[in-house]
């Protein structure tokens, strides 16, 4: 459980912080489906060391959400789409969302493995 700025508790997002980013996942809250997409903008100037720790967000670096709804019928339609900030929560069609902790490990953009990287995110019934 992860407790948000504002007192509200949020349940963890399945983020698999081995996997890499950008990396996709998909979840059924209250009978709708969510597909999320997460992924570093990061612009070639601010990579860093490649065993650097990046807290974000930097100056330069951001961690961007993307929520999609998954329709029946195959339709997706995009909810949410955001440099996402950790000291906010975000309210969306129903679902709150809160994204406290951020480190990426430069390893694992575009590569899976255990490098450091700790994206702690999750997603309450509003």
């Amino acid at each position: 459980m992860i407790i948000g700025p504002s007192g509200r508790t949020y349940d963890p997002l399945p983020i698999d912080n081995t996997a890499g980013f950008p990396q996709q996942f998909p979840l059924l809250l209250n009978g709708t489906n969510y597909q999320f997409l997460l992924y570093v903008d990061v612009p070639e100037a601010g990579l860093g060391r490649i065993d650097e720790l990046m807290v974000l967000p930097d100056a330069q670096r951001f961690l961007v959400v993307r929520v999609d709804i998954l329709a029946a019928d195959g339709t997706t339609q995009t909810i949410f789409l955001r440099k996402i900030v950790p000291s906010l929560e975000y309210s969306v069609r129903g679902i709150g969302l809160y994204f406290p902790t951020q480190i990426v490990a430069r390893r694992n953009l575009n590569g899976v493995g255990s490098f450091g990287s700790n994206i702690v995110a999750g997603v309450a019934s509003l």
